[in-house]
């Protein structure tokens, strides 16, 4: 073995210090981020919905513009690295106050925020790309998203604050953003002129890009739910950090606060082909967690260290008082709509996605009811049947919240039916009517929970273990050609009048209720929300139930690869007796 001297073996050490200095002096910062505020504006309820007195009294109120402000002060002021600020989408739509003021107070709202970066979510499509473009012009900061070809939409092409990525300066480093949405976000929201491209490759492109401009630390902010982001995490080889969105997912390490139940470790920690580890974060919805994770990279723009938790703003957050001034000065028309009772339900109305995502949930079914209601008054006078248009359609989607039992509001209303779409009558085959219940069913089993249609009229069972196709076995449909409403087979070379939102007439989820052979389709000219509070009016007091209008049939054993006649309960009452007999032996 060769021994140095003294002085060289120092010079060596000196020297290996210094060719690897890139890879051990560490930047931190503070990642803060949102997603899916849609217009929580207001302090919200545990299910993100209306704050009740009872609930603020007892301290079971969170979130709101104020208290997340105050947080976001807080951080921006005690922290001692620099602090980073991302909102992950969907500040559009979901409240009154969204309804009434729309895209321009948005925009007044985020500023006040002040967020570094955000990417567009799939509602702020939900109005047109006029009202998006215009929203876009007022916000301070960078709106990012890759995968969009704006060719045929001049104003957002236009637009210099619309962006595939955006770079942010942190304690003198470049910090990449590269924004992304859903894919299929054109199939989610209202008609545009946009092409949503394939995330991966985008997002790929546009890191790379970063990496020429000499950006090594890269953030993919988006909103495409948290199994997409998972996938982006994987296979974008330049992304370090995953910011999510649209799935509403609560990521929490360990038991989360109150009845939360989180979907996955936050961060959750994805390996890439090459080992390295991503962090995916998400940071649930409607303002009531702000997302905090501490990172730390090296030079070469390697990750080192990541740690963090959501914070729940709960009342120990005092609202800022600027954002209260604010809204106050607004207030006068909410607290209006908050105050105007439309109806009464005495039980619970279920608009939970995932149990409307899912299955019939007694809120979609009630909904449904109202649109078929709003049909057998335009036809009142026509003495010939008692409607023309016996079923009534809606998907999941576009119900976003539940409301308790207790008097209903107007505000309610808007909050749970905030997208304003026409109710249309449109006049289609069996054939058809069965396409798109069996196109309802695909979307379930792909957990695709806003693509699920909630009916009136109409009773179904399927078998989710059978093909795509030929999911449903037994269909039967209300009369409308008869004195007294009853339900009869579906037959697909017959018609069937149907009221469905406008969102579903343009082909929203992928549906298809126009018959293109002979297309008969009549605007109702009411809103669906307008639809809904005239029955709630009518009606007085609601007591909606879940009636076996969309029921799952027994599952079968498979053996052999071929489906047996032995439904699940039999075996296990075989064991019983078994074991009973073994007992008396």
């Amino acid at each position: 073995m060769i021994q140095l001297p003294l002085q060289a073996t120092g010079i060596a050490v000196l020297l290996l210090i210094l060719s690897t200095s890139d890879h051990i002096d560490g930047f931190k910062f503070i990642l803060l981020h949102t997603n899916d505020m849609q217009a929580r504006y207001d302090q919200v309820s545990a299910k993100g919905g209306k704050c009740k007195l009872i609930d603020e009294k007892l301290g079971q109120c969170y979130g709101g513009f104020g208290r997340l402000a105050t947080a976001l002060d807080k951080y921006r002021k005690e922290e001692s690295d620099p602090v980073l600020y991302l909102n992950g989408g969907d500040t559009f739509h979901g409240t009154p106050w969204y309804a009434v003021y729309q895209g321009k107070m948005v925009a007044r709202m985020l500023n006040m925020l002040a967020p570094d970066a955000m990417t567009l979510g799939v509602h702020e499509f939900d109005d047109g790309t006029d009202v998006l473009a215009e929203f876009i012009s007022l916000i301070n900061f960078p709106m990012v998203s890759c995968n969009l070809k704006l060719i045929d939409e001049p104003k957002l092409e236009a637009s210099e604050n619309l962006r595939n990525f955006t770079i942010i300066k942190k304690g003198g480093r470049s910090i990449g953003i590269v924004g992304y949405i859903h894919a299929e976000t054109k199939q989610r929201t209202q008609p545009n002129h946009i092409e949503f491209v394939n995330e991966i490759p985008e997002i790929n492109k546009y890191a790379m890009k970063l990496r020429e401009l000499g950006v090594n630390i890269i953030i993919a902010l988006g909103h495409a739910g948290y199994k997409k982001d998972i996938e982006i995490a994987k296979m974008c080889p330049e992304v370090d950090v995953v910011v999510g969105g649209q799935s509403h997912t609560l990521l929490y390490t360990g038991r989360a606060p109150g009845k939360d139940i989180p979907e996955g470790p936050y961060p959750t920690i994805v390996v890439k082909p090459d080992g390295r580890k991503v962090p995916v974060v998400q940071a649930y919805a409607y303002t009531k967690y702000l997302g905090r994770m501490s990172l730390e990279f090296d030079r070469a723009g390697n990750l080192l260290n990541f740690k963090g938790q959501p914070i729940l703003l709960d009342n120990s957050f005092e609202p800022k008082s600027d954002i209260e001034a604010f809204l106050d000065s607004y207030r006068q028309v909410i607290d209006d709509m908050e105050r105007h009772v439309v109806g009464t339900t005495s039980v619970f109305l279920n608009g939970d996605r995932k149990s409307c995502g899912f299955g019939e949930c007694n809120f979609g079914n009630m909904i449904a009811d109202s649109f078929v209601y709003a049909g057998v008054q335009e036809t009142l006078q026509d003495r010939g049947s008692w409607t023309d248009a016996p079923i009534g359609i809606i998907n999941a989607g576009a119900i976003r919240a539940s409301i308790d039992p207790g008097v209903i509001t107007e505000g309610d209303v808007i909050t749970v039916m905030p997208f304003s779409n026409g109710i249309f009558h449109t006049r289609i085959s069996g054939l058809q009517l069965m396409n798109a219940l069996e196109h309802s069913a695909y979307l379930r089993t792909k957990n695709q929970n806003n693509g699920f249609l909630q009916v009136s009229g109409l009773r179904i069972k399927f078998n989710y273990s059978r093909p795509m196709g030929q999911r449903i076995t037994e269909f039967k449909a209300l009369c409308s050609d008869c004195q007294i409403p009853h339900y009869e087979r579906v037959k697909t070379d017959e018609y069937y009048g149907v009221v469905i939102p406008s969102f579903l007439l343009n082909g929203g989820e992928g549906y298809n209720f126009v018959d293109k052979h002979n297309p008969e389709v009549r605007n109702m000219s009411l809103l669906d929300r307008m639809a809904f509070i005239r029955y709630l009016q009518e009606h007085k007091i609601v007591y909606p139930e879940r009636q076996e209008r969309m029921a799952e049939q027994e599952r079968y054993l498979r053996s052999n690869g071929s489906t047996t006649s032995i439904p699940l309960l039999y075996p296990v009452a075989f064991l019983l007796l078994f074991h009973c007999f073994s007992f008396v032996k």
